[in-house]
């Protein structure tokens, strides 16, 4: 019995939680992010935990990593520098891409420069057909000739995609083989091991990005690690994945394109958690921090997964948590644009130098100095109390860069600020909801993050949602949702076939392909193989359509009629989604995706007795807020003393150590028996 760790980077906070195995109890704490370097800040918060519960870093026995690292230097485009080698004839793939217009109506916009740019990417004769065939081995001289010109160029990593690869792998391994020959120690990623599945540009962007991102996330994971070692950690070290499970951080090395989302989707999980305690199948998740803001849709008690993903305006095809990010955190800057109006993000002031009121450097006006000016933040118990805020630099930024340019007074100022944001985040929330068919009135928000709290009500009331729910310890939430990962990893054929066309065996064969691989993957993470769950989908369209759906599908099959079962099963997903059914079309499978589970044992949420004490045990005095530009003396409660069957009438303010909830005047708030605070 040990205490499991879990680390989530933030692009303003570090968020360290430690679970005891023995008591079962959960301790956390947040300090600043190193952007730098985010091994620095996560070894500083997993000893300042570790220092405040008295233990040594020996007394680890898991550690799990939410990292940026990847997502970061994509967008940031800071990744390494990387060749792209194709079939002959296809050098434009990156350059062409898929022809689709994101700005329909922007004659002037531009499409992102490609990771790789047209200089170092390469042709090398080859051809592999449709049905695996191979019609052309590869040219070796001209591959090994290539190969010194990847020398020549000093490329750090290298990306290896040719047409129908997916099918017959053959000539992308033999190509790999030449340039580890001629070039030890170069990082290469290959399509067929990366993404084989059909769709050569998507196949393509993704294994650039891959190999892109391998040099910058292995120096990190290598830096991690020897910093752990040093601070006498032995626990091996996890990732957590886009699609919400986690995996070692050696195969994370190699497989760097899975942890793009790797912070977001632990908030997912802690927010389905919660919602599967509450009786509550239809959430939103809604994870505001400093820098941006994270929203999730859980239908039926299980979120939304996607295979479409995009990021830097690039296609991402790896199984992910659906996750819409938008540029709306605390750390979110004020600013009027050409045509006089006030805008919020998406550039953040982040960790460093932060909002004006940190007195760190930063004097541009951000969400939270907002806050602090309309009394909703208090500057002496920030973070705890750890981090002081200044409100004198959180008004004089606000004046400064809004209030002399809009002729506008401070509060007035400081209110347009939140509402706003507010109106951007209600937009993006509406993205992944009415915008496909969800009504949100069915919904609960459950709101964490750093600044959720603060933004929940006013959310849930425009919106017109059922109720908001803010967790414990909201601003490490993310954090506790790693604690709740298992181990997965995902695996996929192409097999485009119609459900009358393909037959049991083949169905079954190509399953047992993917089974095969991933015993050995979790046999390799430690579980035996009765210990791992087995979970099919399959992407299914009808016959000439251009997109497909993903549908659950069993992994093993008897009969032809199991085969008829599946057809149904996605007649009536596409019912539901698109509010049409085509009942008489052939139903095709185009990819076979299985999903292999090592089960962990979960944290647990405990229910707590009902309380004796009424809230105003909790009461710790009152404080001036600014409501609609007038002033308002608002209660304020410690979280902590609050206990289940508590209830307080709004408005009011509930500070604890990493968040602070804002209750409405027309808002009830209530203390459930997990020690959620229930805003209706």
């Amino acid at each position: 019995m040990g205490y499991r760790v879990s680390v989530d980077v933030g692009g303003t906070f570090t968020d360290v939680v430690a679970f005891d195995e023995l008591t079962k109890k959960i301790s956390s704490i947040k300090v600043s992010s190193t952007l730098k370097d985010q091994s620095i800040g996560v070894i500083k918060g997993i000893k300042k935990l570790a220092d405040g519960l008295g233990i040594s870093g020996e007394a680890i026995s898991y550690l799990i990593h939410g990292t940026t690292v990847a997502t970061n230097a994509l967008l940031e485009r800071k990744g390494a520098k990387t060749a792209l080698i194709t079939t002959e004839g296809f050098r434009d793939i990156m350059e062409i891409g898929d022809q689709t217009r994101p700005n329909l109506y922007n004659f002037w916009a531009k499409r992102p420069k490609p990771p790789v740019p047209r200089y170092l990417t390469f042709e090398v004769p080859e051809r592999t057909l449709w049905d695996g065939k191979v019609e052309k081995k590869l040219d070796e001289g001209v591959a090994r000739e290539v190969t010194r010109k990847l020398r020549t160029c000093k490329v750090e990593s290298v990306a290896i995609s040719f047409l129908n690869s997916y099918t017959n792998p053959s000539n992308e391994k033999r190509m790999k083989e030449i340039i580890l020959e001629e070039i030890s120690g170069l990082y290469v990623s290959i399509s067929s091991e990366v993404l084989p599945e059909i769709r050569e540009y998507e196949r393509t962007s993704t294994t650039v990005i891959n190999a892109y991102l391998m040099p910058k996330v292995n120096t990190y994971i290598n830096r991690l690690e020897r910093r752990k070692i040093e601070s006498n950690i032995g626990a091996q070290l996890h990732v957590m994945q886009s699609n919400g499970g986690m995996m070692s951080a050696e195969v994370a090395a190699e497989r760097s394109v899975h942890t793009v989302f790797s912070g977001p989707s632990g908030g997912v999980l802690a927010g389905m958690h919660i919602a599967k305690l509450l009786g509550e199948e239809n959430v939103i998740t809604l994870d505001i921090g400093g820098t941006s803001a994270d929203i999730s849709l859980i239908e039926g008690g299980e979120p939304s997964f996607t295979t479409e993903g995009k990021l830097a305006g690039f296609p991402i095809r790896v199984p992910m948590m659906e996750i819409h990010t938008i540029g709306a955190g605390g750390g979110s800057i004020g600013w009027i644009d050409a045509g006089g109006s006030l805008r919020i993000g998406p550039r953040s002031a982040g960790a460093d130098p932060g909002p004006a009121c940190y007195k760190m450097g930063g004097d541009e006006p951000t969400i939270t100095d907002a806050h602090v000016v309309l009394g909703q933040i208090n500057p002496e118990y920030f973070a705890g109390g750890e981090l002081p805020l200044f409100q004198n630099l959180a008004v004089s930024a606000i004046e400064r860069s809004i209030s002399r340019a809009l002729g506008l007074s401070l509060v007035e100022s400081a209110e347009g600020m939140i509402d706003v944001a507010n109106a951007n985040l209600c937009k993006a929330i509406k993205v992944v909801s009415t915008e496909r068919g969800f009504d949100l009135r069915d919904f609960a928000l459950i709101a964490f993050g750093g600044a959720g709290p603060l933004h929940a009500a006013s959310l849930a009331g425009e919106l017109g949602m059922k109720m908001s729910v803010i967790p414990p310890s909201p601003g490490n939430f993310s954090a506790i949702g790693a604690e709740l990962a298992d181990v997965r990893y995902n695996y996929v054929q192409t097999r485009v076939k119609s459900t009358k066309g393909i037959t049991v065996d083949e169905y079954n064969k190509t399953y047992e392909e993917e089974r095969s691989e991933a015993i050995h993957d979790l046999i390799n993470e430690g579980f035996k193989e009765n210990e791992i769950v087995f979970e099919g989908t399959s992407d299914m369209r009808y016959a000439g359509q251009l997109w497909e759906l993903n549908v659950p599908v069993p992994a093993v099959i008897s009969s032809e009629n199991d085969l008829e079962q599946i057809a149904l099963k996605f007649n009536e997903i596409h019912k539901r989604r698109y509010g049409y059914n085509l009942e008489d079309e052939e139903v095709v499978f185009v990819n076979l995706r299985l999903s292999a589970v090592g089960k962990r044992e979960g944290l647990e949420f405990f229910e707590e007795p009902i309380g004796k004490r009424s809230a105003k045990g909790a009461l710790k005095g009152e404080r001036e807020v600014f409501s609609n530009e007038q002033i308002v003396k608002c209660p304020l409660y410690e979280r902590e003393r609050l206990c289940s069957n508590n209830r307080i009438d709004g408005p009011a303010i509930i500070e604890e150590q990493t968040a602070t909830t804002v209750v409405l005047p027309e808002n009830v708030a209530s203390i459930d028996k997990f020690r959620n605070i229930i805003i209706e």
